[in-house]
């Protein structure tokens, strides 16, 4: 059978070919090309003989050759907007975990060259190379994951869902996140119930999500017969730590404050304690995202559990129905989100120790 045939016809250092298998397993490039692509269309005893002179000769099939020679791609593309916020991986995860509960795989990249210097873009900008290069791959489909502020235009062709975000309202492109409005809902009932009145809000900027959680508190508050009382800010620590210290400087400063993201909220708790302003005690803070750190015993802060795991699984179905039916039209699918309640807002008993 001779694997030496593959050695010898192979320069000594250079990849392993698909040529080389077929020639040290004795059968044609085709049954190897089509042990790999399709190994359920050739016989048990000729597929194991492929396999194992591969792994002898150390070769893996070529993904993005695979990729250019056929019509359709081997993958789904997941695009993971920002890499800065925790909740991102974990719908990124959930999202691969779906796939290969279907027999599809994901790869995930990052088009993000990140500013958080700039107000105005808190997720950065779009590297337009990265976005190119998935498009030359021509994935099955896309999964964007967060907030792309700059989209248009830049999926065409690609069968699209947009994962916790927004697109235009106007777009073809299907979405899967929390309804803002019942966790603005939730957040001011809460705060209410313990008694605060001056509540505020911390956030509004870096693309549509942001600005529909604003209006979304707006709408909570004055249907409440409470004052709005917004801060503009991104979705860093170092925009809600900045917004907090305003906040907190005022003559008649709010009691409460509720953050565009958890991230931006543990900005918040820094500033009240470089203020000495006690939390609880004096000041409540409520997030949104539930990331891991906000479990933390040292945090323990408050927030709006989005159901990233839903939103992940359900952006990967969606894409699903879409590849079943390229004709369906654009959706908008809203998860119902839980309070996490912990310390920032609460002290004593009946909070959560775990997220």
């Amino acid at each position: 059978m001779g694997s030496a045939v593959g050695d010898e016809s192979r320069p000594s250092g250079s990849r392993p070919t698909i040529r080389d298998v077929a020639a040290a397993a004795g059968v044609s490039k085709s049954l190897v090309s089509l042990a790999f692509k399709d190994p359920q269309r050739v016989s048990e005893k000729r597929r194991e003989l492929i396999l194992r002179t591969a792994h002898t000769l150390g070769y893996q099939p070529n993904f993005l050759a695979r990729s250019l020679a056929t019509e359709g791609s081997p993958f789904i593309g997941i695009l993971v907007v920002n890499l800065h916020n925790p909740i991102f991986a974990e719908i990124a995860d959930a999202v691969r975990i779906e796939l290969d509960q279907r027999g599809e795989y994901g790869l995930i990249t990052s088009a993000t060259v990140a500013n958080d210097q700039d107000p105005e873009q808190p997720y950065g900008r779009i590297d337009s190379r990265v976005i190119a290069m998935l498009q030359d791959l021509r994935p099955k489909a896309l999964i964007v994951v967060g907030t792309v502020i700059e989209h248009e235009g830049l999926f065409d062709g690609i069968p699209t869902v947009y994962a916790s975000a927004e697109p235009r309202s106007d777009s073809s492109y299907t979405s899967v996140r929390m309804d803002d409005t019942q966790g603005a809902d939730l957040v001011i009932d809460h705060l209410r119930e313990l008694g605060h009145e001056r509540i505020a809000f911390v956030g509004g900027l870096g693309g549509a999500v942001a600005k529909t959680r604003e209006v979304a508190y707006r709408k909570a508050m004055e249907s409440r017969g409470l004052t709005p009382i917004v801060r503009e800010a991104g979705f860093f620590e170092s925009d809600g730590y900045a917004a907090a210290t305003e906040l907190l400087a005022m003559s008649s400063p709010p009691t409460a404050i509720v953050s565009i993201n958890d991230v931006s909220a543990i900005g918040i708790l820094s500033a009240a304690d470089d203020a000495g302003v006690a939390v609880p005690d004096d000041l409540a803070v409520v997030g949104v995202d539930n990331i891991p750190l906000s479990a933390l015993k040292r945090i323990s802060l408050t927030s709006v559990d989005p159901q990233n795991q839903m939103i992940g699984r359900l952006s990967a179905q969606a894409v699903f129905d879409i590849l079943a039916d390229p004709d369906e039209p654009a959706k908008e699918h809203l998860i119902t989100p839980k309070l996490v309640v912990r310390h920032s807002t609460v002290r004593g008993d009946g909070v959560a120790e775990g997220p």
